[in-house]
């Protein structure tokens, strides 16, 4: 029996980040089955950026329907005669959901993906993450994870999430980050911090409130860690931190030498920057394991109450030292930057053992899945 693993795309693609998940997704499925990927729900340009083997087909080149369709009639064909199993991986990254009225959408879209389950689809969702939601939509999401074959969260609490509302069987997977092979290229030791920030809590809105005290904390760790004297280079991974950067270099050009990167970083960009660095500075999770996928010291400058997504797999994973709270006072925080600055070495390469255990155990889930 031939599998046939259908992969359905992010929705976001102004974000590097899921750019960078999507394409280690489709990459490590590749070898159970045949990719078809739908590219009838994201731009043209996205899909073939993740879909980079000619040996995977597009939903828009074997049907003229719309993904549940195309799967619906292709299940009902075979029901008498299987010979094929089909699957449905749906995009990593992080649902949130508030509202009744994304409740009931959920729902909606749930009872067809169960329906889907009856036929012989086996759903999958890996290494993505859940939360904030709020009453009706947890429990939206709840019975919905009857619909799936394997549902895995990247992070412990997102999977407290999951208890909390009872779903079913919700499994741990790690973030599809741990997988990714950066190219290979040429990297200098730059006297530079590397200083990338949401625009942001939520959404595509520039929050200058939000945004204020942390350059005002950043400013404050450069200072108190003696770190004043380095080039600081403002980049952006996503579209909609774009005036956040304008903001931040507003901000800081006066009193540091400053170079703004006035374009979103592509995957090869940001390896030779984030590479590069003395260190990094982020509260944008794929901008933090990127860089330091790429061999670049990376500290996350959160509330760590509030920004529990990027916390809890730093936790997860051992790396909490590289965790600066902006609630902590500038001294601290210093300290911390200090102390992880002085073993640097050691700490990557700890984040090489951590990477190369969460790949195996990556590994591990898929052939579980397909066995």
């Amino acid at each position: 029996m031939k599998n046939i693993i259908f992969f359905k795309p992010a929705k976001q693609t102004e974000n590097i980040g899921d750019l960078l998940i999507n394409l280690v997704e489709v990459e490590l499925l590749r070898p159970y089955g045949q990719i078809v990927v739908d590219d009838l729900s994201a731009p043209s340009w996205f899909v073939d950026e993740i879909s980079t083997s000619p040996a995977d087909q597009r939903l828009s080149k074997i049907s003229g329907n719309q993904l549940l369709k195309t799967l619906s009639s292709l299940l009902v064909k075979q029901l008498f005669s299987k010979k094929n199993q089909y699957y449905l991986f749906i995009q990593p990254g992080h649902t949130s959901r508030t509202g009744k009225d994304l409740a009931i959408s959920t729902l909606k879209l749930n009872l067809k993906m169960n329906l889907l389950k009856m036929l012989g689809l086996r759903i999958c969702r890996i290494g993505f993450s859940i939360g904030p939601v709020d009453v009706p939509n947890g429990w939206a999401e709840s019975i919905g994870s009857r619909a799936y074959h394997y549902y895995a969260l990247r992070d412990h609490e997102s999977l407290k999430i999951a208890q909390q509302y009872n779903f079913k069987d919700p499994q741990y997977f790690p973030d599809l980050a741990w997988a990714y092979a950066p190219e290979k290229i040429e990297k200098q030791a730059g006297d530079y911090v590397v200083i990338s920030l949401r625009s942001n809590a939520y959404g595509k809105e520039h929050d200058s409130a939000y945004l204020q005290p942390l350059i005002a904390k950043f400013r404050e760790l450069l200072i108190n860690a003696g770190q004043q004297s380095l080039k600081v280079m403002i980049t952006y991974q996503v579209k909609y931190d774009r005036d956040a950067c304008v903001e931040l270099y507003e901000n800081l050009k006066n009193e540091f030498n400053c170079e703004f990167v006035d374009s979103k970083l592509t995957l090869k960009e940001a390896n030779k920057i984030y590479g590069s660095a003395k260190f990094i500075v982020s509260n944008r999770l794929h901008v933090l394991l990127l860089a330091l996928k790429c061999g670049g010291l990376s500290f996350a400058l959160v509330d760590q109450k509030d920004n529990k997504k990027i916390t809890s797999i730093f936790h997860d994973n051992n790396l909490k030292e590289l965790i600066l709270d902006v609630k902590e006072n500038a001294n601290s925080n210093a300290e911390r930057l200090k102390k992880g600055l002085s073993k640097s070495n050691e700490i990557m390469a700890e984040f090489k053992t951590i990477q190369a255990g969460n790949k195996k155990v990556i590994e591990d889930k898929l052939n579980s899945i397909f066995s």
